[in-house]
């Protein structure tokens, strides 16, 4: 769809001229989806790549705050097929190039985590959300929901990004809630 490649690259676009103010009510806004949260033991969050927004101090606060937590970041298998897992990340630990080239944490446990963190490029007040097109997220949360498995899905967007809602088929999943830098919706 040309369409939704040009909605991308301005969205993008309007990612990358976020400022400090939006970044730290993005924080806060998480912070506090998070702390609503039921208990969650791992997290699946991401490590941030061109215009995403770099969430780690927040991770870092929320995994100090328990013993218990664990972060788990994404790791594709196989780019050819846009599959990938997570796998348990400690922050302290050097990350790898996956087979996306996206770095990530080589040698850690494959996991389910009970919460994921997906950055949006686009997002909508129905919560469907606008990535990249590669269809990883997509193939990965459908694989876990046709084998019963349903984490919390918590998208990552500022408030500018939001898109009009005809840029979604109806076989495109809502996530749970989209949180913004103007509000959790």
């Amino acid at each position: 769809m040309p369409e939704k490649q040009t909605v991308r690259k301005r969205m993008g676009e309007l990612r990358r001229k976020a400022g400090m103010e939006a970044h730290a009510g993005l924080l806060r806004m998480i912070s506090r989806a998070l702390s609503q949260e039921r208990r969650v033991l791992t997290l699946g969050t991401y490590q941030p790549i061109g215009s995403e927004p770099d969430i780690n101090s927040l991770l870092d606060e929320w995994r100090a705050a328990d013993g218990a937590r664990a972060l788990a970041l994404p790791w594709c298998t196989d780019r050819e097929a846009s599959r990938m897992e997570y796998r348990l990340w400690d922050p302290r630990e050097k990350l790898a190039a996956d087979a996306a080239g996206i770095p990530g944490p080589g040698s850690g446990a494959c996991v389910i985590p009970d919460v994921l963190l997906i950055p949006c490029l686009g997002w909508t007040r129905s919560r469907r959300r606008l990535g990249y097109g590669g269809g990883y997220f997509d193939r990965y949360i459908s694989g876990l929901l046709g084998s019963g498995v349903s984490p919390r899905l918590l998208g990552i967007a500022y408030g500018v990004n939001e898109v009009d809602e005809s840029l979604f088929e109806p076989h495109d999943l809502p996530l749970d809630l989209i949180i913004t830098d103007i509000g959790i919706f």
